[in-house]
C-alpha cells in the first residue's frame, strides 16, 4: 500500500489549518491594536480644535479639557 497520498495529504490539512489560524488571529490582533490606537489619535485630534467634535459629546470633552 502507498502511503504518500496520506502523508502529503495530512501535510497540506496542517499547513492549511496553521495558515488559516495565523492569518485570523494575527490579522485581528493587529487590526484592533491599530484601530484602538486611532480612535486616541483622533481624540487628541479634536482635543486640540484640530477636527470638529461630536455634538453628542460635547460633554465629553469639556471635561477633557478642563481636567488638562
Amino acid at each position: 500500500m502507498n502511503y504518500n497520498g496520506i502523508i502529503v495529504g495530512a501535510a497540506a490539512s496542517l499547513f492549511i489549518r496553521d495558515s488559516i489560524v495565523s492569518t485570523i488571529l494575527g490579522g485581528f490582533a493587529f487590526s484592533s491594536f491599530w484601530s484602538i490606537h486611532e480612535l486616541f489619535k483622533q481624540e487628541k485630534r479634536v482635543l486640540k480644535g484640530w477636527f470638529p467634535e461630536n455634538p453628542a459629546r460635547h460633554d465629553y470633552y469639556e471635561k477633557k479639557r478642563n481636567a488638562a
